[in-house]
């Protein structure tokens, strides 16, 4: 069973961590919530960024809502919302405290490409992560969610559409899908 303080300790350090924003923190909430601790298995991970997407805020900040309170109940979501959230508030008031006068500096430029370079490769785990497990269900290809994802990636990348239309649109399609062709 997971402490609360266990709890707050655990989501501290996510957001302590989880430099990128939300995609960032997906891979790292990842790798500390279902690999090292599994406190949640990889299908409820999965359902989790699903819905943390689809819902208004930040993807990390909804996701460790939703985990919180799956694992401790209303005071687990305040407490892991609370600590994911600290971090950052605190990394971004010091950076503007302290770093504003130089962000032009060379030196300032070269670390925050090189924390741009290691956010990426977090976005890229992430994205290699959670594509894997959604494609393959039973170590096959599921076709019908290779078929959704490149519906949806056309409407980003040609249509530049809403990412609420895109959401909206592919569960529709795959409910119609479901209903009308037993797929």
């Amino acid at each position: 069973m997971v402490s609360y303080l266990e709890l707050f300790v655990t989501f501290l350090k996510i957001g302590f961590i989880m430099f990128g924003g939300g995609y960032g923190g997906v891979g790292i909430m990842y790798k500390e919530l279902v690999e090292e601790k599994g406190w949640i298995s990889e299908e409820e991970f999965l359902a989790i960024v699903g819905i943390a997407e689809s819902t208004p805020g930040p993807i990390a900040i909804n996701a460790a809502t939703w985990i919180g309170y799956e694992l401790k109940g209303i005071l687990g979501s305040i407490i892991a919302t609370l600590a994911v959230i600290i971090p950052p508030y605190v990394v971004i008031l010091g950076v503007v405290m302290a770093l504003r006068p130089f962000m032009e500096h060379y030196i300032a430029k070269a670390i925050f490409r090189g924390i741009n370079a290691a956010v990426l490769a977090l976005i890229l785990y992430a994205f290699l992560k959670l594509s894997y497990s959604m494609l393959f269900k039973a170590g096959s290809l599921d076709l019908l969610t290779v078929g959704l994802f490149m519906i949806a990636a056309a409407f980003i990348l040609v249509a530049r559409a809403s990412p609420v239309i895109i959401i909206a649109l592919s569960a529709i399609l795959s409910l119609l899908l479901s209903l009308v062709l037993g797929i």
